[in-house]
C-alpha cells in the first residue's frame, strides 16, 4: 500500500503540478529550494488548501477525488509546523491532553506515555509553554501531534527556527522516532543534512514539479541532481558496526565499500 497524491495548484504566478506515490511505511523527505512548492504540496495533503484539481489516497481511504473531500479535523493525520504554536494558556500537559481528545473514542496506536518517554518531556509536564526552550517547544509539539495517534505525521520543516545548538539537541530524539514510528513521516526540508539524516525515501521538487523520487542513498547520488554537487553534497553509505575503539572514541564500521572509522563510541 502507498500514498497516491496528485496536485494541480495556482496560487498567483506560482503552479504546483505533482503526481507522487509516497510509501506508506518510513519517513518521506520532501526537499528542494525556497519557492519550490514544499510547504503548498504539504498543505494540500493536509486538506489545508483545496487545490482546483486533487486526488489524495491514504492506503485504502480516500481523502480526496473529483467528487469528495474530507476536511482537515476527519483526516487522520498530525501536523508539526515550523513554529511550535502551543497553546500558551495551558502547560505542557493540557497540550498534550488537548492532542489526545482529537483521537476522540478511537484507541490510541500507541499509548501516550511512550511519546513522553521517547521524546525526552517527561520533566516538562507542569511547566508553561513560555518557560520552555525553542527545542523542547518543537518536542512537545511533535508529542502533542502524535497523541492523537494520527496515521500519517506531517512535519513542515520543523527545525528551521532553531539554532546549531537545539538543532543538535533535538536530533537524536527525531531519528529515535523514526525507529519507533509504525506509520509514515512526511518530512519538508530545504536542508541536505536533515534529509540524509532522517528520511529513507525522497521526492525532490523543482519550480512545482517532481525531479526525481526515490530511495534517498540513490537519490543523493546521481550526478544529474542538485543534491551531489555543491558544498554540502554528501553520500550515504549502509554499514555495519565491527568494533569499537574506545580508548580513541572510535567506532570502525565495514561496508560493501571496505571499513573505516566514525567519530564517537555510542
Amino acid at each position: 500500500m502507498s500514498i497516491e497524491a496528485r496536485f494541480q495548484v495556482r496560487l498567483g504566478g506560482f503552479g504546483l503540478a505533482v503526481d507522487l506515490k509516497i510509501p506508506q511505511r518510513g519517513v518521506t523527505g520532501i526537499f528542494g529550494p525556497s519557492g519550490s512548492g514544499k510547504t503548498t504540496l504539504l498543505r494540500a495533503i493536509a486538506g489545508l488548501d483545496r487545490p482546483e484539481e486533487g486526488f489524495l489516497r491514504m492506503g485504502d481511504e480516500v481523502w480526496q477525488d473529483g467528487s469528495r473531500f474530507v476536511p482537515t479535523h476527519l483526516r487522520a493525520l498530525g501536523f508539526v509546523f515550523q513554529e511550535p504554536s502551543l497553546f500558551g494558556h495551558l502547560d505542557v500537559q493540557g497540550n498534550l491532553d488537548y492532542g489526545r481528545k482529537r483521537a476522540g473514542r478511537k484507541n490510541p496506536r500507541v499509548a501516550l506515555g511512550k511519546w513522553i518517554e521517547l521524546l525526552g518531556i517527561g520533566g516538562l509536564l507542569e511547566r508553561s509553554p513560555d518557560s520552555l526552550s525553542g527545542g523542547e517547544c518543537q518536542r512537545v509539539a511533535i508529542a502533542r501531534a502524535l497523541a492523537a495517534s494520527p496515521r500519517l505525521l506531517l512535519m513542515d520543516e520543523p527545525l528551521s527556527s532553531l539554532d546549531r545548538r537545539r538543532k543538535v539537541e533535538i536530533f537524536p530524539y527525531l531519528e529515535s522516532l523514526q525507529d519507533e514510528l509504525e506509520n509514515p513521516v512526511i518530512y519538508v526540508s530545504h536542508s541536505p543534512d536533515e534529509v540524509a539524516r532522517l528520511a529513507d525515501h525522497l521526492v525532490l521538487l523543482k519550480e512545482g514539479r517532481v525531479e526525481a523520487a526515490g530511495p534517498i542513498g540513490r537519490l543523493m547520488t546521481r550526478l544529474d541532481l542538485p543534491l551531489a554537487h555543491g558544498d554540502e553534497a554528501e553520500a550515504l553509505i549502509e554499514g555495519e558496526v565491527a568494533g569499537l575503539e574506545e580508548n580513541h572514541h572510535l567506532t570502525r564500521v565495514d561496508s560493501a565499500v571496505g571499513s573505516y572509522f566514525v567519530v564517537g563510541t555510542d
